[in-house]
């Protein structure tokens, strides 16, 4: 689901172009300290933890964020770039990324 209309192969496929835009708008985005308005926007949707236990209790669903796709990747360059200074606690957890 896609609130903003825009999805991940958008951008995946979308070329050099919007590549540019991007880098453009997210060093504008970093030299005067702005977050648009629509990057702070998040629709949270309920998410079934096991599909064989019953539906019908809200203990089996977890929350989840679906957020603006820009948004997203500035923030995969935010941590790419900081990442040697950001710290993270132990109690936020997720998906790890496999190294392999």
């Amino acid at each position: 689901m896609v609130f903003d209309g825009i999805c991940g192969e958008h951008i995946k496929y979308a070329g050099a172009h919007l590549l540019v835009h991007l880098c453009l708008l997210f060093n504008a985005m970093l030299r005067h300290s702005f977050v648009p308005s629509e990057f702070l926007f998040g629709m949270i949707m309920p998410l079934l933890k096991d599909e064989h236990c019953g539906a019908s209790r809200i203990e089996m669903y977890r929350g989840i964020t679906l957020s603006c796709v820009v948004s997203k990747l500035f923030e995969s360059v935010l941590v790419h770039l900081f990442h040697d200074s950001l710290n993270s606690d132990e109690l936020q957890f997720g998906f790890k990324k496999n190294s392999s």
